[in-house]
């Protein structure tokens, strides 16, 4: 895997609230994965569960200030509406993309694609 180049804590933060979040919507004992990929000129890494799910019409609203999925199955989860919004931020300090795909009561993906080291000379 290509080196990537970035502030480690705040790369680190950006798993940790993706991996958090898998945790938090998923059934007790679910099945999340956490991977990587190389790509052309980046990494790509992904957190997927396999949870609730988010409607389509939300995936672009998670990522905002305090925005939160409310629903039955949501309405007894803790949070800030927070973590989304700091891991857009953090990876779009770090030239990167993250975007989420979901289907309704089969869970969610997240990715975040990160340049590599090499392709920010």
């Amino acid at each position: 895997m290509p080196p990537i180049k970035g502030d480690r804590d705040k790369l680190t933060q950006v798993i940790t609230n993706l991996v958090n979040n898998a945790i938090k919507y998923s059934p007790e004992g679910g099945t999340i994965l956490v991977g990587s990929r190389r790509e052309s000129n980046a990494v790509h890494l992904f957190v997927q569960d396999h949870g609730i799910g988010i409607p389509p019409e939300k995936l672009e609203q998670i990522f905002e200030r305090y925005a939160r999925v409310e629903s039955g199955a949501t309405r007894y989860i803790g949070g800030t509406g927070l973590g989304l919004p700091i891991v857009r931020q953090i990876v779009e300090m770090h030239h990167g993309t993250v975007w989420a795909e979901s289907i309704m009561g089969e869970g969610s993906t997240f990715h975040v694609v990160l340049p590599s080291q090499h392709s920010l000379k």
